[in-house]
C-alpha cells in the first residue's frame, strides 16, 4: 500500500514537473517572440534609413553610431518619431510601390542634427581693427 502511494505521489511530482517545464518553456518562446519582432523592427528602421539618407548621410550616421553613441541617439529620436515606427510597414510598402524616395536627407542636414546633439553653436567672428567679435554684436553696433 505504501509503494502504491509513493507512486502516486511521483506521479503527482512529475505532473507538477512537467507543468512548471511547459510555463517556462512558453515563456521563453514569448521572450525569443518579442525579441525577434524588436530586431525585424530595427533592421527595417535601418533599411528605411538606408532609403531616405544620402549615402553619405548613412555612412556619416554609422560612423557616429560607432564613435559617439549617445550623439546618435539623439540624431535617431529626431530621424525617428515614435509615428515612424508604428507605421514602419506602411512606410516600407510606400518605398515599394514608388521605387524609393523623391527627395534623400543630405549630409548636412546630419551634421546639423549632430552639432545640435553636441551642443555647439555657429559663430560668425568680425574682425573689426584688432578687435574681434560676433556677428551679432558687430551688426547691433552703430
Amino acid at each position: 500500500m505504501s509503494e502504491n502511494n509513493y507512486n502516486i505521489d511521483q506521479h503527482e511530482l512529475e505532473k507538477i514537473r512537467m507543468r512548471k517545464m511547459k510555463v517556462m518553456m512558453d515563456a521563453k518562446k514569448r521572450k525569443e517572440a518579442a525579441q525577434e519582432r524588436v530586431s525585424s523592427i530595427y533592421e527595417k528602421i535601418d533599411f528605411v534609413l538606408k532609403v531616405v539618407l544620402a549615402q553619405d548621410a548613412y555612412t556619416h550616421l554609422n560612423n557616429i553610431k560607432v564613435n559617439e553613441p549617445l550623439v546618435y541617439q539623439n540624431i535617431y529620436n529626431e530621424l525617428i518619431s515614435p509615428d515612424v515606427i508604428q507605421n514602419i510597414d506602411y512606410l516600407l510598402t510606400l518605398i515599394q510601390q514608388r521605387g524609393g524616395v523623391p527627395r534623400k536627407i543630405p549630409l548636412d542636414a546630419i551634421i546639423y542634427l549632430e552639432r545640435k546633439a553636441k551642443g555647439i553653436r555657429s559663430k560668425i567672428q568680425v574682425k573689426r581693427g584688432d578687435d574681434m567679435m560676433d556677428l551679432s554684436s558687430f551688426l547691433s553696433k552703430d
